[in-house]
């Protein structure tokens, strides 16, 4: 089984908003109509590493390449996720760490995109944990509200918390 490590940030900004990316994943067939659709979601912003890149340079990268900021330092290690799943056929293991900071909000405008990233990508919003507890809407993970209300109550984890990604 081949690993995916990733690196994902939790920015929020003053008013206790976090920035998400919303993608749409890959095309499904709608059974009933035989058209396809291609659902969308929304998650925090970062991606893969780079063969033989750490973490938190990945995440530092990945901002500034999705987001146009340039993160003076990671932020805090607050969650880790694991996943199987299969990609093309192929059996792959999906490691995610998540880094929280707080940061001025800003109008993200990405930099960098990968034409796959590109094709997926549906644009950018600050959600407060009570908008997203309230939306019909789909987020990874998908107790975003719920931990994120964790940590603006202050309750950081003293280590990563591992949570369903």
């Amino acid at each position: 089984m081949r690993i995916v490590a990733s690196a994902r940030a939790l920015l929020i900004d003053p008013q206790d908003r976090v920035l998400l990316m919303r993608l749409a994943a890959g095309r499904i067939s709608l059974p009933q109509s035989g058209a396809t659709a291609r659902p969308t979601f929304w998650v925090t912003p970062g991606g893969s590493l780079a063969d033989g890149e750490a973490f938190e340079a990945a995440l530092v990268r990945e901002i500034r390449e999705e987001t146009g900021l340039l993160l003076e330092t990671p932020g805090r290690w607050v969650w880790t996720g694991e996943k199987a799943l299969s990609r093309d056929g192929e059996r792959v293991l999906t490691v995610a760490r998540v880094y929280a900071q707080r940061v001025a909000a800003f109008d993200p405008a990405p930099l960098e995109l990968t034409a796959e990233e590109r094709d997926s990508f549906r644009g950018f919003r600050w959600w407060s944990a009570g908008a997203i507890a309230a939306s019909p809407e789909r987020f990874v993970p998908r107790d975003l509200a719920r931990l994120l209300q964790d940590l603006l109550a202050g309750r950081w984890p003293s280590e990563p918390l591992a949570i369903e990604v």
